[in-house]
């Protein structure tokens, strides 16, 4: 038995992957593993055939308990492994190789990996692998990159009473001892990260589309809330979607969906078994928002079966092509093909919005580029990669017609099924598709970062508009100015009633002039994007603005009105309106608006406001005022999703031990709202926050609630309620764990990192602002990444938004400039500080008002 032989970070660069890729064909893969009820390790044998063309060493990669054995070629040789990294000797090479390896490995507690679990509720162990981007070589050896295709013979050997689903189906399920023996049918070609295995005693549901088997599973803990039907519904009108948009049927036979336990994501489109969180199994009573939420979710996930899983980006610098196409897609299905059609609202609101943000941060980077290795790979799931390339593909969309593009995308698929594509191939597919050359919307849109600000500037001459013209800019350190085709909106009150005149135009430079506008009757408020087709900031002209902050509720077209609300806020970021002014918006008019969609976004940016960029002195007086304002919008809304997302509104405001002291009338039933009753993670964020300022009883409470939620989520709550307590020697304790052995899975360990900083803790926090510096090198080259970045953003002393908050922060990006994750997120804590100090300075000196 071999084990590892020298620590070494677990890692690949895209060099050793063009290297390997040049010399490995025909890969195929058999795995047998043996899976033992409550062992804390499984064992595996796997087998490689590949053809090779190059010489001198091979790398498989492999992060291992052990290697038993390893035969190459029928030869017997002693294991040179790192722990990560296994040599193949070239001399023992051929063109045509079989290599043979037993090796035991460790269950995963972080997400990722080969995951464990155990169900709090029924003691139930649960299995499931989450691979992307770079871990599947946990559970087996292999060629850990996406363009060395292989396919895969799976057997697994697992407790009688355990459901096991992979990318196939079963072939055969044979008795062995007391135990089952699941073999399983070779897989189609596909890359290594969208290899599947959930095993366990999962509650399944199943039914069937066409010729494509249907599978729901989930613990069994929890299916007495999975809503079978309406998932199903969905998932039948994207898979009839779909085939028909790519004149490509669904390609992999069957079609599986996991929801799965501690799962780091959204979500994860393995060929055939995608694996969903746990959260979307809704345990409290879901409002629309959420149900649409998860509805593009399931419909992201099943565009990757086309892209993504049956033609698969090169290397991941072309991430963008998954994540962008299958976010672009699945708002587009659920518009055409759902009873979801208001998704666009949810992708302004949330998904574009999310993009607007990255896009603004000190650590923008082009949509499509260089991506050196795999630790890149993983700071790039963010809003660029999902948010601004679905935004950019609507607008291109837009620009050379649906038609065009779906033409294109069939191209795509023939050309490439099967294999591996990149940006240029997806280029020349659509450049086929729609007649036109693409070269330089590419170099614009998807090979240069950060965004453009358009605004309108416009005269007027009586009752006419006498000039108008759009002005774009960009940052000084990105100034790049794109073509832009837009709808303006020309919005004026006629007989009671606000009517917007849309006017198209286009502007590819700083400046251009719109005759169409001419003459036109004069506007009470212009929107430059009107529809949402353009990806940009819109600055409000003087006029616009101040017709928007009196009259905002009279806009009645509700995607306009969202879009007014977004600049609003983009302004606040811009530091060109007061928080504060903002806030008093939101307490007059947040209350009128009657679309959920609306007030989630509203609310939540409120909050956002209220935390980081009010001055520190107002911060709790201005959570008091939006409390009272969210008490009354509660009393007074109907019931259903209004009430849901003010409660939520009202429990995330309540900064005073009074206001905390309110809620707790609520959940103890002394204060009752007709048609109202608090759900579960209500009561549970309402009971956190009572131990959180110390109230009298907390810990009671605390003990009750437990009672009453036996869940992994009750003891998810539980811990962060009890961390949350003011008192030093709860701090420490709950410090030395998470730093030291933790609380047995990665997620029961952030959750008591998320009950460690409250902002009226100051005083207490202070000794662990040191620490959380001397600490923060060592985690990230020490820790798992999930794990580094978890810690950062739970314990970072975010709450002091302070120049020496921001000195400190720059010390240590100064000691290790180099670690390219610690790099980014310490420079992006940085920049959104600085944000805050601007916006609060901005705000205290009674400018933007």
């Amino acid at each position: 038995m071999t084990t590892p032989t020298a620590a070494a970070r677990d890692n690949l660069t895209q060099s050793e992957a063009e290297a390997r890729a040049a010399r490995v064909t025909s890969c195929s893969y058999r795995i047998e593993l043996d899976l033992q009820r409550g062992a804390p390790t499984y064992r595996g044998v796997a087998t490689l055939k590949f053809e090779d063309t190059g010489s001198g060493d091979l790398i498989l990669d492999f992060r291992g308990r052990s290697i038993e054995s390893l035969e190459v070629n029928g030869a017997r040789l002693e294991p040179r492994w790192n722990g990560y990294r296994l040599w193949l000797p070239g001399e023992a090479l051929a063109p045509s190789n079989t290599v043979r390896i037993a090796y035991e490995n460790e269950y995963d507690h972080e997400g990722d990996g080969f995951h464990q679990f155990i169900d709090p509720e029924d003691g139930e162990e649960y299995l499931y692998t989450n691979f992307e981007p770079y871990e599947s070589h946990r559970l087996f050896p292999q060629f850990d990159q996406p363009d060395i295709k292989g396919t895969y013979t799976l057997s697994v050997t697992a407790p009688a009473g355990w459901e096991l689903i992979h990318n196939t189906a079963p072939a055969a399920v044979t008795p062995a001892g007391d135990r089952r023996r699941w073999d399983f049918q070779p897989t189609k070609p596909f890359s290594t990260y969208l290899f599947a295995l959930v095993a366990g005693p999962y509650h399944v549901v199943r039914d069937r589309h066409g010729d494509i088997d249907l599978g729901l599973y989930c613990r069994r803990s929890l299916a007495r809330y999975l809503d079978a039907e309406e998932i199903f519904e969905v998932s039948k009108q994207g898979l009839d979607f779909y085939a028909d948009f790519f004149a490509v049927p669904y390609p992999f036979g069957k079609y599986d969906q996991a929801f799965v336990p501690e799962f780091n994501s959204g979500a994860m489109e393995n060929v055939a078994c995608v694996t969903h969180n746990e959260y979307m199994v809704f345990r409290d009573p879901p409002t629309t928002n959420q149900r649409r939420s998860r509805a593009e979710v399931i419909l992201h996930e099943m565009a990757h079966m086309w892209f993504g899983d049956l033609v698969t980006m090169r290397w991941w610098n072309d991430l963008w092509l998954n994540e962008s196409f299958a976010t672009y897609m699945s708002y587009l299905c659920m518009e055409r093909a759902t009873r979801f059609d208001s998704g666009w609202l949810d992708f302004a609101s949330s998904i574009k919005n999310w993009a607007y943000r990255q896009d603004q941060l000190v650590t923008t980077h082009p949509i499509a580029g260089r991506v050196e290795d795999t630790d890149q790979t993983f700071l790039n799931f963010d809003g660029i990669t999902y948010g601004k390339g679905a935004s950019v593909l609507k607008q291109l969309v837009a620009a050379i017609g649906m038609d065009g593009f779906r033409e294109g995308m069939r191209e795509y698929f023939r050309r490439h099924a099967y294999g591996n594509a990149t940006l240029a191939d997806f280029l020349a597919a659509l450049e086929h598709g729609s007649g036109m050359s693409l070269r330089r919307w590419a170099e614009l849109w998807l090979e240069t970062p950060s965004l453009n600000t358009i605004a309108a500037d416009w005269d007027a001459d009586g009752d006419r508009i006498s000039r108008f013209r759009l002005r774009q800019s960009a940052p000084a350190e990105y100034p790049y100015l794109r073509p832009h085709r837009l709808d303006i909106g020309l919005a004026r009150e006629d007989d009671g009633a606000l009517r917007v005149t849309v006017v198209p135009a286009s502007i590819d430079g700083p400046e251009a002039t719109i005759p169409e506008a001419e003459g036109l009757p004069r506007p009470d408020f212009v929107f430059p994007n009107y529809g949402d087709h353009g990806y940009c900031k819109v600055a409000l002209d003087p006029a616009s603005l101040d017709y928007i902050q009196r009259h905002l509720e009279r806009v009645d077209d509700t995607l306009l009105r969202l879009q007014l609300w977004a600049s609003l806020w983009n302004m606040v970021r811009d530091q060109q309106l007061s928080s504060l002014r903002y806030l008093e918006l939101v307490r007059a008019k947040a209350p009128l608006e009657g679309h959920p969609e609306l007030v989630e976004s509203i609310t939540a940016n409120a909050l956002g406001a209220i935390g980081r960029y009010v001055p520190e002195e107002r911060i709790v007086d201005e959570a008091r005022a939006f409390f009272r304002t969210a008490d009354t919008a509660l009393r007074a809304a109907p019931p259903g999703d209004l009430q849901k997302l003010w409660a939520r509104a009202l429990i995330g405001a309540a900064a005073h031990s009074e206001d905390v002291s309110a809620l707790l009338r609520l959940l103890d039933g002394e204060d009752v709202i007709p048609g109202f009753e608090l759900d579960q993670e209500m009561r549970w964020s309402i009971v956190t926050k009572a131990v959180a300022y110390g109230l009298p009883g907390a810990s009671e409470r605390l003990a009750a609630e437990s009672a009453r939620d036996l869940s992994d989520r009750g003891v998810r709550a539980k811990l962060r309620a009890e961390v949350s307590a003011p008192d030093p020697a709860v701090k420490s304790a709950a410090w030395e764990r998470i730093l030291g052995e933790g609380y047995g899975s990665l997620y029961l360990t952030g959750a008591a990192m998320s009950g460690f900083n409250w902002r009226h803790q100051r005083e207490l926090l202070e000794p662990y602002v040191d620490r959380f510096f001397a600490a923060v090198v060592p985690v990230f080259r020490e820790r798992d990444k999930e794990f580094a970045t978890d810690f950062f953003r739970n314990l970072a002393p975010g709450y002091r938004v302070e120049p020496e908050t921001i000195r400190r922060a720059e010390e240590v990006l100064a000691a290790e400039p180099d670690h390219v994750l610690l790099s980014r997120v310490v420079r992006e804590f940085i920049d959104d500080t600085q944000r805050a100090l601007r916006c609060r300075d901005f705000a205290a000196g009674g400018r933007g008002s």
